[in-house]
């Protein structure tokens, strides 16, 4: 079972992911990991592997020791310098509706996916309710989105 402080970094660093418009396999890629070492992090199962945490810290574009101080309540020390959009800038060109939709949740993840036609769909998961931190409901609720990723995905037009 995942500690409480290792469950609040695997949601920081989930959030973090999502804002910067990558998925699992994007954020695992740019910090030379495994994908599944990304869902483990996300899921608050980091265990004993701090060796990677600079990696995908880096990759995250936070300051090294980010994670230890997530563990110990404090936030993140974003890096600044990157040529991120900041938020407003692209949730201001967002429908009106959409904006409203979003506002006030926590981002849990995203989907891109390409369909015929020249459409792309971009689907974007917010946390209606606080994450749980039973460790088995994480897990039902990262199921259920998979399975929903799972369905958008046989849409696209490989």
């Amino acid at each position: 079972m995942p500690l409480p402080s290792h469950a609040s970094i695997g949601t920081a660093v989930a959030t973090r992911r999502v804002r910067l418009g990558l998925r699992q396999r994007d954020l695992a890629a740019a910090a030379g990991v495994s994908e599944t070492t990304i869902r483990n992090i996300e899921a608050g199962r980091i265990g004993g592997r701090p060796t990677k945490w600079p990696l995908v810290e880096q990759a995250l574009r936070w300051a090294p020791g980010s994670f230890e101080a997530l563990r110990e309540g404090r936030q993140p020390l974003e890096i600044s310098g990157h040529d991120a959009p900041e938020d407003e800038e692209w949730t201001m060109r967002l429908p009106t509706r959409i904006r409203e939709e979003i506002t006030g949740y926590e981002l849990f993840d995203s989907a891109v996916v390409d369909v015929s036609g020249g459409l792309r769909l971009i689907v974007l998961a917010v946390e209606t309710e606080a994450p749980p931190h039973d460790r088995t409901a994480r897990r039902l609720r990262i199921q259920r989105w998979e399975d929903v990723r799972s369905r958008l995905n046989s849409l696209s037009d490989h």
